[in-house]
């Protein structure tokens, strides 16, 4: 139950006098938040005051309860007001997942399905386009990379944003130019 419930988001941490760190939140509720780096950065220590800006969500307040060697568990501090709105972010983003799809960018399935798909330190794998945006593409292959993971698809840069029942989704870095864009497109 605890896993339906659960927001996965990009965002970053900083404690005092640190740097931004980019990291991904599993936000289950509003009084404990887990955060993982996605990059290398320092980790804070149990008992040290954290703010982190979470995307969808917003600026949230805590403090590190424990860590553990890719991230840490925040003991959130809000006021009630501040919890009811956060309550109110998380409620609208799990309905999100179920209302029907709300992506912006026009999709097209392209002539050319067939492509390879590269983790940084994998092999090459086979997947297919389901859709394709100017932005990123709905992609049919066995597994499922963590949302978060940067990856190529073709020749494209690009970081899965979301799991779908066949596949994966993914947003590319630098968009295709109207120019370019059409049905007969190689990735």
């Amino acid at each position: 139950m605890l896993d339906q419930l659960r927001i996965t988001t990009k965002g970053r941490y900083c404690s005092s006098g640190g740097a931004d760190v980019p990291c991904l939140a599993d936000v289950s509720a509003t009084d404990i938040i887990e955060l993982r780096r996605i990059e290398h950065g320092s980790l804070p220590d149990s008992g040290v005051r954290v703010a982190c800006y979470l995307d969808n969500i917003g600026l949230i307040y805590g403090v590190v309860l424990h860590g553990s060697p890719t991230g840490f568990v925040l003991q959130v501090m809000a006021n009630p007001e501040r919890r009811s709105r956060i309550e109110a972010r998380l409620a609208w983003l799990r309905s999100a997942e179920t209302r029907n799809d709300q992506r912006k960018a026009v999709r097209i399935v392209p002539v050319h399905r067939a492509v390879q798909v590269r983790l940084q330190d994998a092999e090459a794998a086979e997947a297919f386009v389901a859709d394709l945006s100017m932005t990123g593409a709905a992609l049919i292959l066995d597994e499922r990379p963590s949302i978060g993971t940067l990856m190529t698809v073709g020749k494209r840069y690009a970081t899965v944003m979301r799991h779908t029942a066949e596949g994966i989704g993914v947003a590319f870095r630098l968009p295709f130019g109207p120019l370019t864009f059409n049905e007969r497109v190689i990735l």
